[in-house]
């Protein structure tokens, strides 16, 4: 019984473990623009985490299941920058 409980456990943890979605971001020119894409790419549902890099014109998302790229891209558009999932 202790087996399969850990057994268990183990796979709700790998099920609902980050993934990491690549955005590539065009327009990015101050630090700025990095608050504002993190914040905007925040309150997309599923996002636990932003890391953008200006110099390279690139975000790293963490999210959870069910997260979608493309919302996290349209998000970024909104605030009038290019974005394409880096697949």
């Amino acid at each position: 019984m202790k087996k399969v409980l850990i057994a268990m456990i183990a796979l709700v943890t790998i099920a609902s473990a980050d993934k990491l979605v690549n955005l590539k971001i065009d327009g990015m020119t101050c630090s700025m623009c990095i608050g504002d894409i993190k914040a905007s790419v925040g309150k997309v549902k599923g996002v636990s985490d932003t890391t953008v890099y200006l110099k390279e014109g690139r975000a790293e998302v963490k999210t959870r299941k069910g997260a979608k790229p493309q919302e996290m891209c349209d998000a970024v558009k909104k605030l009038g920058y290019g974005c394409t999932v880096v697949k």
